[in-house]
């Protein structure tokens, strides 16, 4: 069953999908009617899920499910990577490739290659104060307060060269 965004606990589970680009408006219209149809109907063993989503910054889905009502399962956890995986291929977007990193620079928000990210860390053309997203956040309480943090503050940090 589907739930605003808004209405969700802030212990509800949540999973990221980061777009390697921003979506368009029609783009972020089509995902969200997509997303919406999906979550309407989106059971764990005959039981429904009270979920949500929001894109965030058109780049960004966020799925949140309060799972007081009925805990997640891994075939529906393997149903909502189908329905993301299906919109990756009819959308032509990339939403689920991890190894890409997303950061704020001078107000606008890229991704690079991990390889690249951890270089630009070693060149110094980026640093621990850079604002990354912590796509690995597992509740709506993190969304708010441990998604966009500075690197030393996220796992990135591990990134960041020996001194």
């Amino acid at each position: 069953m589907y739930y605003e965004f808004d209405e969700m606990p802030d212990t509800a589970r949540v999973w990221v999908f980061q777009s390697t680009t921003h979506m368009e408006m029609e783009e972020m219209e089509m995902v969200s009617a997509r997303l919406l149809g999906f979550l309407e109907g989106w059971q764990a063993h005959g039981h429904d899920l009270k979920a949500s989503f929001q894109i965030f910054y058109e780049r960004f889905i966020v799925v949140a499910l309060d799972e007081a009502s009925y805990q997640a399962t891994g075939c529906s956890i393997d149903k909502l990577t189908h329905i993301i995986l299906s919109m990756e291929r009819d959308f032509k977007l990339s939403m689920l490739d991890r190894m890409q990193i997303a950061y704020r620079e001078d107000g606008l928000i890229h991704t690079m290659p991990l390889a690249a990210f951890r270089n630009a860390l070693e060149n110094e053309e980026l640093d621990g104060e850079t604002i990354v997203f912590n796509n690995l956040i597992e509740t709506k309480a993190e969304l708010k307060n441990k998604w966009e943090v500075p690197v030393r503050n996220s796992w990135h940090r591990q990134l960041l060269p020996v001194a």
